[in-house]
């Protein structure tokens, strides 16, 4: 069982990053904006909804995808985000979803019941990765750092959170 207890909010997890790791962030963070769409879905939620998310600062996936869990968080007092490192939670991280990737989102209900998990990037980025060449793979994972994607993010997270 995930200790909430333990976890830090937004500002505890930048404070444990460096200036820059927490710069870069913030910059991506500054940028982001949620559809239309995903605005009203988001405000739309009357029930709590546990989100636990697993980061570490030096991880470039993760300054893509912690600002829209931060943007629905604002939106919607009934979003309860929890912020682990990986270090240290690796083993609960697998017990969770099978794998030590970050970022790792979970959802779960108030009362803990899983709901859902968005696990490094997109599904449909995975899923597309997998079966091409790694020169290829590495163009396309630069376009999802990038924000080509960034409706992919948005629609998975949305997903496990409505």
């Amino acid at each position: 069982m995930i200790d909430l207890s333990k976890a830090l909010d937004f500002q505890g997890y930048l404070n444990k990053s460096t200036e820059e790791q927490k710069d870069r962030l913030l910059k991506t963070y500054e940028t982001t904006k949620l559809s239309k769409k995903a605005e009203e879905e988001i405000k739309k939620l009357d029930k709590n909804v546990n989100v636990v998310v697993f980061s570490e600062g030096y991880c470039p996936d993760c300054v893509v995808t912690l600002p829209y869990v931060k943007r629905m968080q604002e939106l919607n007092s009934n979003i309860k985000v929890f912020y682990y490192g990986m270090n240290g939670n690796k083993e609960l991280l697998e017990e969770y979803t099978g794998t030590s990737r970050i970022p790792t989102v979970m959802t779960f209900t108030e009362d803990m019941e899983p709901k859902g998990a968005y696990v490094e990037v997109p599904q449909p980025i995975a899923e597309k990765a997998a079966v091409l060449p790694s020169e290829k793979q590495k163009e396309l994972i630069k376009e999802y750092r990038e924000g080509k994607y960034n409706n992919l993010i948005e629609n998975e997270l949305l997903d496990i959170i409505k």
